[in-house]
C-alpha cells in the first residue's frame, strides 16, 4: 500500500489436560502433557483507522496542510499473498476535483536466507469521479487522475529499499495540465517555475521513484525510523524532487500509537505557492518542510 497497515498480533488460547497420577502413591507425579501448539491461521485481517495532522506522500501534502482521516484492511493469506484496501481524505485543491483516495493493493511478501524479507506488487489509486477537465479554475481536456503503481521492496533486518513504477499517467499529469517549456497551458502549479512542466510531446508513464528506509525498535513499544527517496517524472523538466522523514512512534496497549515525524523535500521550486485548482486565490507550497503528529488504532 502506498499507506501500510500496523501488524496486529493474533492470540490463540491453550486448554490444559487433566493432571493424571499414577496408583502407587510412592511413585512421581507423572509430568503433565504438552499444551498441542495452536494452529497458524490460514488468514488474517490485520486493520487500522488513524488520525492525521497533514496527509504526506513522498514529502508533499495531499490535503492542503489539513487533518486526514485514514483507515485500510488487508487480508493476508499465510502463504504470504495478500490483498488491501486504504482510503484516506485528499484535497481538491491540490488533487482536480477530488476530495477522496482509495489505494486496492495486491502483493506477496516473505521472508529468506536469514534476516532477509521481500515484498512486491502493485496498487490501484483511485480517486472517484476526479478529472482534470472538472476543475473550475483552469480549463483542461479530460484527464483522470487514477493511476497503477508496481513496487518492490527488499529489507535486512531494521533496514528497506523500495522501487516504485508507473507504468500509468502519472497522476493524470500530461503536457495540458502540467505545463513544460514551449507548452502554452494556463497550469496552476508552474506559473510562478515557468521552465518545470511536463514535455511537449512527453508522456509521464514510465515515472518511478525510490527510497531507502530504516525502522528500529529502540526499547519495546518505542521505534524510530526515518526514509529519503527520490521522484523521479518521467519525460519533465524540473519536476523531480528528493524527499526525507525522521520520526518516533509510541505503542501502547490496546492496539493504540502516537506517532511524530518531521519531513521536507529538495531539488524543485516547482511546487512552491502552488495555485489551487479550485479556487483562484488561494495557494500553498505542497512541499513545505513541517511536523506532522497522528493517532491510530489497530484491530
Amino acid at each position: 500500500m502506498r499507506k501500510s497497515l500496523l501488524s496486529i498480533a493474533v492470540l490463540s488460547a491453550l486448554t490444559l489436560p487433566t493432571l493424571s497420577h499414577a496408583e502407587d502413591a510412592a511413585a512421581p507425579v507423572a509430568a503433565p502433557a504438552a499444551a498441542p501448539a495452536a494452529p497458524t491461521p490460514t488468514w488474517t485481517f490485520p486493520s487500522t483507522i488513524s488520525f492525521v495532522s497533514d496527509y504526506i506522500w513522498h514529502g508533499q501534502s495531499q490535503t492542503w496542510g489539513k487533518p486526514a482521516l485514514q483507515a485500510g484492511i488487508e487480508a493476508d493469506h499465510a502463504s504470504g499473498f495478500y490483498a488491501g484496501l486504504w482510503g484516506s481524505n485528499v484535497s481538491s485543491h491540490w488533487l482536480a476535483d477530488a476530495n477522496l483516495e482509495t489505494d486496492w493493493s495486491v502483493g506477496f511478501r516473505n521472508a529468506f536466507a536469514t534476516d532477509f524479507k521481500y515484498d512486491i506488487g502493485g496498487t490501484y489509486v483511485y480517486y472517484p469521479s476526479a478529472d482534470f477537465s472538472k476543475a473550475p479554475v483552469f480549463a483542461y481536456t479530460s484527464s483522470k487522475l487514477n493511476t497503477v503503481e508496481l513496487y518492490g521492496n527488499i529489507g535486512w533486518k531494521w533496514l528497506n529499499f523500495k522501487v516504485g513504477y508507473n507504468p500509468t499517467k502519472f497522476y493524470g499529469w500530461n503536457t495540458n495540465n502540467s505545463g513544460g517549456p514551449g507548452v502554452g497551458a494556463n497550469s496552476p502549479s508552474f506559473a510562478g517555475d515557468t521552465n518545470a512542466g511536463v514535455n511537449a510531446g512527453g508522456s509521464t508513464s514510465g515515472t518511478y521513484y525510490y527510497v531507502a528506509s530504516g525502522s528500529y525498535d529502540v526499547v519495546p513499544g518505542l521505534n524510530l525510523a526515518g526514509e529519503v527517496g527520490h521522484q523521479v517524472i518521467a519525460n519533465s523538466t524540473g519536476l523531480d524532487w528528493t524527499w526525507y522523514k525522521v520520526g518516533a512512534t509510541k505503542s501502547f496497549d490496546g492496539g493504540w500509537a502516537v506517532n511524530a515525524f518531521y519531513t521536507g523535500t529538495s531539488g524543485s521550486s516547482a511546487y512552491k505557492n502552488f495555485a489551487s485548482f479550485d479556487r483562484a486565490t488561494d495557494s500553498s507550497s505542497i512541499d513545505k518542510s513541517k511536523l506532522v503528529i497522528g493517532l491510530s488504532k489497530s484491530f
